[in-house]
């Protein structure tokens, strides 16, 4: 399944509806910008897209998103465990729960004026209703809709590799649309005042759209206010109902305890997801779709305590499967502890991120092996095909790294893991050589790695070298001439002429030590 397809149905659900109504804004906020060339221009435009919209097939489609939408958006806000979040989705979700304010009652005023009091709510009508007294509250409506709808498709849109040449031609069309649909609803408001400011254009216009009397007007300004009490009930329910599980929860079962590999033990209350729980804490923890299950970002390894959590399924079992995971490496945001775990968070904040890594020590390098080496995490995907490693790396680094079949030298394929050095996510592949592992991290040479990495600490050494756009770091508990000479056997493999040495050169296990 594509990343973009991951995801509960309720999720996929969700993401449908926010998709129709962000391509319903679209169209709507293009017509506001008509209103920079013509009060004409914008009234034709409108009729071509009314006749879609406003059509029952589309209208019944619209409905059914925005109820959707809505709906889900309570719901999972009724499920939070944790007030802990990043700060993008901190604020899509307080713009998602003040757009109905506005929303609902602006639909008052436009859909159901048309549909049961017979107005006619063309643009003038609209632009001398709002202008200029509500023309504040309706720009500000229009830029939460618009920002709320692209914050959640560049969290969506990202989980993609291939996003990233697309974003800049998407992001001048997120500025540029509102801005020109704001300017034209401001040129067309100052329009519209000046030509009604003659009483008997304005009497004619009212005559023409079937303006609200005064027992009209007042049944409406009600409808206002019940749609406002009324969303404003169902958020404060939906923010009731988490605290009262939160409650029921605490009370029902003790805490437990989650121990974090180079990090904090912390206690929780079961109920909670594992992402919830890192959040809770302040543990770093990346998570790039938001906890929904798409990305694999906020994978952890169990190191203990994997039997007391349920088999992976659904969204989860989807989406370990795509990264072919072993079975102790689970979505922190899909399991919901009960009992004790011991977990190691594979991906920090920051995984895409052009961050620079600082080696002001070669102990970061080694510590990384070292670590994975100790608890037997070195092979996250074991193979010995180039390509397949070559393959994975790319899909969960982002970066194509080459892989040298460096067997004829004595160095043995093994697999390949994610692993992080200085908060920075990165691909390793790993060989073998009498009996010990070789750990070879592939920094893409833009992130600054220096390639004087070189030298010993706790007997491991480590050595760099630059490969094709990769900066290969290896380390392993082996001497610095074996590091030296796997160097040279990767770019002698670069060659098609390539010939190996003596494999015995270096000696054996016992020689290594």
């Amino acid at each position: 399944m594509h990343i973009y397809l991951r995801g509960s149905g309720l999720q996929r659900l969700r993401l449908a509806s926010g998709l129709t109504l962000m391509a319903f804004a679209a169209t709507h906020f293009s017509n506001h910008a008509v209103g920079l060339v013509s009060l004409e221009a914008m009234h034709r435009v409108q009729e071509l897209r009314t006749a879609v919209t406003r059509s029952w097939p589309v209208s019944i489609i619209l409905l059914l998103a925005l109820v959707t939408h809505v709906a889900l958006g309570l719901y999972k806000l009724s499920r939070r465990e944790t007030w802990r979040m990043p700060v993008w989705e901190a604020l899509q979700i307080a713009i998602g729960l003040s757009i109905p304010f506005l929303l609902f009652p602006h639909i008052v005023n436009t859909r159901v004026a048309h549909a049961v009091f017979g107005a006619n709510d063309i643009y003038l009508y609209e632009l001398m209703r709002l202008w200029p007294d509500s023309a504040a509250l309706q720009s500000s409506l229009l830029v939460l809709v618009w920002v709320h709808g692209c914050i959640g498709i560049h969290y969506w849109l990202r989980l993609s590799e291939s996003y990233s040449r697309f974003a800049p031609f998407l992001l001048i069309v997120a500025v540029l649309l509102p801005v020109l649909a704001l300017t034209g609803f401001a040129v067309a408001g100052m329009r519209a005042t000046d030509i009604m400011s003659d009483p008997a254009a304005f009497s004619a216009l009212k005559a023409r759209t079937h303006w609200p009397n005064a027992a009209d007007a007042a049944t409406m300004a009600t409808l206002r206010d019940i749609v406002r009490w009324g969303f404003g009930a169902l958020a404060a329910a939906a923010i009731g109902i988490a605290f009262l599980r939160y409650q029921r929860e605490t009370a029902k079962r003790g805490p437990a305890r989650i121990s974090y590999l180079d990090g904090p033990a912390v206690e929780f209350t079961p109920g909670m997801t594992l992402l919830e729980i890192s959040r809770s804490a302040g543990v770093p923890h990346a998570s790039l779709c938001g906890g929904r299950g798409r990305c694999s970002t906020c994978r952890v390894r169990i190191e203990t305590g994997l039997a007391s959590l349920s088999p992976p399924a659904g969204v989860e079992a989807a989406t370990l499967g795509a990264i072919d995971a072993p079975p102790n490496v689970r979505l922190a945001c899909q399991i919901h502890p009960s009992n004790a775990l011991t977990v190691a968070v594979v991906s920090r904040p920051g995984v895409h991120s052009p961050v620079h890594v600082e080696f002001s020590e070669i102990k970061q390098v080694i510590a990384a092996h070292v670590r994975a080496d100790i608890d037997g995490s070195a092979i996250e995907f074991a193979s010995s095909d180039i390509a397949d490693v070559e393959d994975w790396l790319r899909r969960q680094s982002g970066h194509a790294a080459k892989v040298r079949d460096i067997a004829p030298w004595s160095y043995h394929l093994r697999g390949a893991r994610l692993d992080y050095v200085g908060d920075r996510t990165v691909g390793t592949c790993v060989y073998e050589r009498d009996g010990r592992l070789i750990s070879i991290f592939m920094f893409p040479e833009t992130d600054g790695v220096p390639l004087a990495i070189r030298g010993q600490r706790n007997r491991y050494s480590a050595l760099t070298w630059s490969d094709d756009g990769t900066v290969c770091c290896s380390v392993s508990q082996v001497t610095a001439d074996v590091l030296e000479h796997l160097a040279e056997s990767w770019d002698e493999a670069a060659s098609p002429l390539a010939e190996p040495g003596d494999p015995t050169e270096f000696g054996t296990n016992e020689a290594l030590r």
